[in-house]
């Protein structure tokens, strides 16, 4: 990529609230744009970005301390110009459509409505894009962020992509948001997020210039049309593609591969295996209403006893009071995925049976780290190098694992796929040549 002499920008990138670095793969490893500075608080994940790529500037620690520090250094260490890429993925956890009129009204009263401090930490990133001011940048996070209002920088009430407006536009951003389903890209998982980018390439901006409503149902000329599915030229890639050829494992009788340590799944209760056994591909042990026992199909859909021979129903319960009952939750827990479709999303409880669809297809498990991995796309052939879990020293390990199982869950489950940035990165890389 040539240097943009109207920005006097810089082939570089920069991450904050990095997590593991899963975003990174995409943009260094898949686009060649080097990741020279990361900012990331939790410890484990910022082993993971200094053990992927030692030549990244890893800040590890709170962004309201460090973010001078942060600019300072690619201040330096770009000789005053502008890095091309940051990108940003704030936690996502406090994330909720509060409304504005309920904490404008607590602020007029003098009592602080409640709210997530996570969701202000958006803040400190933009002072970061204000100094900075890169070529582009991308803002990942869960869909429900378009409807978030925070505390802003004045302690007034605000949406946040509003926020971003405010503050961004009068340095010349162009900025647009709208939902992603990473699965119309190639990723074989569906995965939905609000993806902001914002561009300050006058040569892009004369043709797509600053507009007050960022969000948009639409797609945007920002965002790549999708490669797959009912819009893309290929088909939606599929759990039976992605993991279909894997050897088989049970979650009571063979937990792990001994060829692949990352093959391995956890041990399921005996109810639970129960449960799932007799459980159909695509649905939920909740809908197990035919007895396994003399194949009765039951009517009352509270049954957690057969209305005919009395033995008890495959359905997720617990006993209560001396009484069965089914257990409170959503229809979509305990229920496994289908081979010929994308899996469900991977959450940071994919390991987790009754988590929101977690079942394999046929096997009486949860998927394996492996699986998590192929499907996440951070084993895929486009990157050159293996992403390395081993060596951190982060929940529970077992006598023969270098690795914790719990962080591969975690970080995989709150990380953009890195074909995802990828495919953004390299939709940006195009629109930056053709102008």
């Amino acid at each position: 990529m040539k240097n943009s002499l109207d920005t006097n920008s810089v082939p570089v990138s920069g991450s904050l609230f990095s997590g593991g670095g899963l975003g990174d793969v995409g943009i260094e490893w898949g686009c060649g744009i080097p990741v020279i500075a990361a900012l990331e608080l939790m410890i484990s994940r910022s082993q993971l970005i200094s053990k992927n790529f030692p030549e990244t500037k890893v800040f590890e620690g709170d962004i309201w301390k460090l973010k001078d520090e942060y600019i300072s250094f690619f201040r330096t260490e770009l000789k005053g110009k502008r890095p091309w890429l940051l990108t940003l993925s704030p936690p996502c956890q406090g994330m909720s459509a509060n409304g504005a009129g309920r904490i404008s009204s607590s602020i007029r009263s003098g009592m602080r409505a409640r709210e997530d401090e996570r969701n202000r930490l958006i803040l400190p990133g933009i002072s970061i894009l204000e100094k900075l001011q890169p070529d582009w940048f991308i803002l990942e996070n869960v869909r429900r962020m378009e409807n978030t209002v925070i505390r802003n920088e004045k302690n007034k009430p605000e949406n946040i992509l509003n926020c971003m407006g405010r503050r961004l536009h009068p340095l010349g951003y162009a900025i647009r948001s709208c939902i992603l389903d990473f699965s119309s890209y190639g990723v074989p998982h569906h995965r939905e997020r609000l993806i902001t980018i914002g561009c300050r390439v006058p040569k892009i901006t004369q043709k797509i210039p600053v507009r007050q409503n960022i969000f948009s149902r639409n797609l945007s000329p920002f965002h790549p049309p999708p490669s797959h599915g009912v819009r893309g030229c290929h088909p939606l890639v599929t759990l039976r593609e992605t993991i279909g050829k894997l050897s088989a494992l049970d979650s009571r009788t063979f937990l792990k591969d001994a060829q692949d340590p990352f093959h391995c799944v956890p041990r399921w209760n005996e109810k639970q295996y129960f449960w799932m056994k007799n459980t159909p591909e695509g649905r939920s042990a909740f809908d197990n209403l035919i007895c396994p026992e003399c194949s009765y199909k039951n009517r009352k859909k509270e049954s957690v006893f057969c209305e005919q021979c009395g033995g008890l129903l495959p359905r997720p319960m617990v006993v209560q009071d001396g009484r069965a009952r089914l257990i409170k939750g959503f229809k979509t827990s305990y229920r496994r995925m289908k081979w010929d479709r994308p899996a469900s999303t991977l959450t940071m409880n994919s390991g987790v049976i009754s988590s929101d669809v977690k079942g394999h297809p046929d096997q009486n498990r949860v998927l394996s780290l492996r699986e998590i991995l192929l499907l996440s796309t951070l084993d895929h052939p486009r990157w050159k190098k293996r992403f390395l879990f081993d060596g951190i020293p982060y929940g529970r390990m077992s006598r023969n694992q270098d690795f914790s199982p719990k962080l591969i869950r975690q970080v995989v489950g709150e990380s953009i796929p890195p074909l995802g940035m990828a495919r953004i990165v390299d939709h940006l890389l195009t629109m930056n040549q053709e102008g």
